[in-house]
């Protein structure tokens, strides 16, 4: 299916605000954003996308210890992981 140029959209249209936002194609400097803050590390360390599962009693025991202080589920985790093994 070829792709359709909605134009600017919401041009003399009060109803239609944000409407550009679903139909056009994010820009280039957004991607490469993106991208950058994915990849920065400390120099010589690469980080790798790794799927985990789980049971769902214990990521709403996470989510819950998460909120209480104050930091994101994958920190716990990775500092869980890092504890158990002694990785750092």
């Amino acid at each position: 299916m070829a792709k359709k140029n909605f134009g600017n959209i919401e041009e003399n249209q009060k109803n239609l605000t944000g409407a550009n936002a679903l139909f056009s194609p994010p820009s280039d400097d957004a991607k490469t954003a993106k991208r950058k803050t994915e990849a920065e590390t400390e120099e010589g360390e690469e980080i790798t996308a790794y799927p985990l599962r789980m049971k769902k009693d214990w990521l709403k025991a996470l989510k819950i210890m998460s909120a209480n202080r104050g930091e994101s589920v994958k920190n716990l985790i990775l500092q869980a992981i890092a504890d158990k093994y002694k990785l750092s």
